[in-house]
Formats: structure tokens, sequence, C-alpha cells
């Protein structure tokens, strides 16, 4: 019987990705559900494409328009507003939720769905980040599993199957370095939008590419492994690794290395964990070993990644420590997409956010909530300050 999907996100690069896979396999997929944030017209085309039964947008203002589009085509059921994607995920029939949602957004349809002791396949970096012991805590409950979407994860989570957790001795995750590999911070101080958009490996959206150039994406896998793989951050380590072969490492007690390696196409990693527990026979991904050539690994200094070593810091200290900096991140990278801020001042945002933040603890999702909209709210505040003044005089 086909794996019934419900497909969140689907309209981004993960979501199209996902759909490309589902599409080469179209004997062992059927699409039950679809869900976007605001793109309207492409979650009509998707939903038409694939004879979904539901769809759900957040963007309300679209709700009319939506009706009468998907009237045309059978009528699907529809989900429309801020809640549409937790209503989505609560009254509608998946074997599987596959979250591609950017942001906070995709937190309560991942709680729902583990709650109902549905997997989730997960590529949204905020769930974890922001409420990871509630979320794994959830899923232990429920019975259910997160399958990481993820490459680097994704490779931790291959290379561990069969192991004992008590013989990994260091996780090591892997890194491209973006596109300013060893420039210093004086270099990167004039850095254009357009030059923190080209990303030397990965075609991704814009916030998840610009977080890619400060690392502090790296810092949120940093975060998502300690949750995913019980792992304390101080064993947690991260490398570059230019050519994007090594997808991620396990080091273990007896000094032996794991690594799972392929091409880089976020396809693969998609693929495992559609599928999983399989590991199904596809021709999507070819890797020549012949023609890899040279594979290198290379130290990171957190000094000159100031944003990864924030990530580390918040996750020490625990709590909603790592909610309100991944949520500080969204605004600051949002407004240095519109020219507001300039690329440095994306980590000292950060770091004045994180030193202002309480220590708290983190009980249930409503906490993780508020911690969001709190460290939107400040941030957004350092920002108009720093409009007014240079915004390293505002920050530092």
């Amino acid at each position: 019987m086909a794996k019934r999907l419900l497909i969140q996100g689907c309209t981004g690069s993960i979501g199209r990705s996902v759909l490309s896979v589902i599409g080469a396999h179209r004997d062992r997929f059927r699409v039950t559900g679809l869900a976007a944030r605001s793109s309207a017209e492409a979650l009509l085309a998707l939903a038409r494409e694939w004879s979904a039964e539901s769809i759900a947008l957040e963007d309300e203002t679209r709700a009319d328009f939506l009706r009468a589009e998907a009237a045309r085509f059978g009528g699907p059921r529809i989900f429309v507003g801020r809640d549409a994607l937790r209503t989505q995920c609560e009254d509608t029939d998946y074997d599987l939720l596959v979250n591609a949602v950017t942001g906070s957004a995709g937190l309560e349809p991942t709680a729902v769905a583990l709650r109902r002791g549905i997997n989730v396949a997960l590529a949204n970096k905020e769930t974890l980040v922001a409420a990871g012991p509630v979320i794994t805590r959830l899923a232990a409950e429920g019975g259910a599993r997160i399958l990481p979407i993820d490459s680097e994860h994704s490779a931790i989570f291959q290379c561990l199957m069969g192991e004992r957790q008590e013989s990994v001795r260091r996780l090591w995750l892997t890194t491209s370095g973006g596109p300013f590999w060893g420039k210093s911070a004086a270099e990167l101080e004039g850095i254009t939008v357009e030059e923190a958009l080209a990303h030397p490996t990965w075609k991704m959206g814009p916030k998840i590419t610009v977080d890619s150039a400060t690392l502090f994406n790296k810092g949120l896998e940093v975060i998502e492994a300690e949750r995913l793989f019980g792992i304390p951050p101080d064993r947690i380590e991260v490398v570059a690794h230019r050519q994007s072969v090594i997808h991620s490492l396990v080091e273990f007690t007896d000094g032996s290395l794991k690594a799972q390696l392929s091409v880089p196409d976020m396809r693969l990693p998609i693929l495992f964990a559609l599928t999983y527990p399989e590991r199904i026979e596809s021709d999507l991904v070819r890797t020549d070993v012949s023609r890899l050539g040279a594979l290198t690994l290379e130290p990171v200094s957190r000094d000159e990644y100031p944003c990864l070593t924030l990530c580390y810091e918040a996750l020490r200290r625990g709590g909603t420590a790592p909610a309100a900096l991944s949520a500080a991140d969204e605004v600051a990278v949002g407004a240095f997409l519109k020219r507001q801020i300039g690329f440095n001042d994306i980590a000292r945002v950060l770091n004045e956010i994180l030193k202002a933040w309480p220590d708290e603890p983190l009980a249930s999702l409503a906490d993780a909530r508020e911690a969001d909209r709190r460290a939107r709210a400040m941030t957004l505040k350092l920002i108009t300050q720093g409009k007014n003044n240079s915004m390293r005089d505002a920050c530092c």
C-alpha cells in the first residue's frame, strides 16, 4: 500500500525536492495533503497536479481566491489562516508528515503529528531548536520517530543505525564553509546581499543561504544534533569540508569513524526519510567514486564565525535561549535581506539579544512561542535603534 504523505512547505526548495523524489517512485507514495505559508498560486498548481485531498495556506487574505480556484478541480478540503497548518495536521489522515516549513510556523504541526503517533520527516530546524526537549518528549510518548531530512543529520542517523549511544565519542558535522570561507571579519564588513546569496554548493531559499554564509545554520544543526541524538554539545564538533561529499561523521570510543558520503543532492536524505525503515533501490542519485577526487577536512575557527559560537552558548544555557536566538536570527537576516543592516551586523544583533536574554526554563510549547515573540520584538527594537545610530554603536 502506498504511504500517504502530508507535505507542508511544498512550494519551497525542500518541498519541491520532496515532490521530485515522490515523482520518481509514484508506486510507493500518495500525496494526501499539501500546505504553504503564502504561495497560493503555486499551492493550487501542485494540488491540481498531485490530486491532493486537502490544502492549507497561512495567508488568510487569499482565502476567497483559494476556495474559488480549488473548486475548479474537484474541491479539496481547505484550511486557511494562522492555524491552518496545525489544523490540517489534526483533521486529516496521513502516514507521514513532511515538515519543510521555514521558521517557527513548523513547530505546532510537528507537535500535532507526534502526539498522534505519526512519524515526522523534518526539515524545519526551528522545531528542535526552539522546543527540542518538548518535541522529543512528545515523540517518545506518542511512539513516533523524528526522521531528519538535513543531509548532516541524516548522515549521522544512518551511521548510528545498529550502534549503541554509549559507544559514541563525538559527532562531526561537516560544512562547506559557505561563500566566504577564509575571509576575515574586516573583509566581510561590506558584503552585499547578492554576494551572501551566492552559495557555492546548494541552491536554497534566501534565509537559509544567508545562515549558511554566517554559519548560523551550522550552529542550529549543532543544537538539533544534541536534541536528536542525545550527545552533549562539548562532544559535537564542526569541520569544514569544501567538497560537500562527506555529509557528517560519527567518531566511536574505539577510535574508529563512520561517515556517509554521496554527491551533494538533497533528494538522497529525503528518499531515506520517506522510505524509512526501508532503504529502497533508486536511480535518483548516483555517486561515481572514481570521479570524486581529493576530499579534504579543515578545522573551523569559531572566532571567525561568531554566529556559530552564539549557538553553542545558547545550547549550553538551555531553557528558552535557543528559541530566542533562532527568532532573533529570523528578524536580523530579514533586515539584512532588506538592506537595513550589514552582513556583520547580524552577529552583533544576535550577541546583544543573547546577552540580554534571561535564563528561564522551557516546559511547554507555549514557553517556546512566548520566547519567540519576545525575542522578535527585542530584535526589531534593536535594529530600529541602529537606524538612528550606527549598528556597531547600537550593539556594542
